[in-house]
């Protein structure tokens, strides 16, 4: 059972703004701004993230302490071992590639440029009916003046008499 009793729960606007006080000017850890918030730190450091406020790699290198020194005693035999299988390594690999979105798919790049094309041709019909309206509204005020500046001789003459 999780002890983060907000964990899933959407994110309000006024929490964001609290995150990002608490993170930039007040300059609590990770683990303070979670305990605030009743989240994990993991969803801390992806909100900073995705928020724009830090960078999550940056944040999770630092919050587990991985850009600490390698330590010199490293059994190269082992290392040398799982290098040659291509099984054995892939056991001990920790990466994911299910968050990795294959961009390289011709049809979806013509998908795209057909997207494009649409984008271009709905943006220049509305630039066409942009156009046309003004060139309507010129008309209205054209015969709005014309008829103001008619109504306007109309009364300087009846003033005169």
């Amino acid at each position: 059972m999780s002890t983060y009793s907000r964990a899933g729960l959407r994110w309000s606007v006024n929490e964001i703004l609290s995150l990002q006080r608490e993170f930039e000017l007040l300059g609590l850890s990770i683990d303070e701004i979670s305990s605030k918030h009743n989240r994990s730190p993991d969803a801390i450091m992806y909100k900073l993230s995705e928020e724009g406020f830090a960078d999550y790699n940056v944040l999770y290198s630092n919050y587990h302490n991985l850009n600490s020194p390698i330590p010199d005693k490293v059994n190269q035999i082992e290392l040398d071992s799982y290098s040659d299988d291509e099984d054995n390594a892939s056991e001990y690999c920790e990466d994911n590639d299910e968050d990795y979105i294959d961009g390289g798919d011709d049809e979806s790049d013509e998908s795209d440029d057909d997207n494009d094309d649409d984008e271009v041709t709905n943006l220049s019909e509305r630039v066409d009916g942009l156009e046309d309206s003004i060139s309507e509204i010129k008309s209205m005020l054209k015969q709005m003046m014309s008829s103001f500046s008619s109504n306007q001789s109309s009364s300087k003459s009846s003033l005169k008499y």
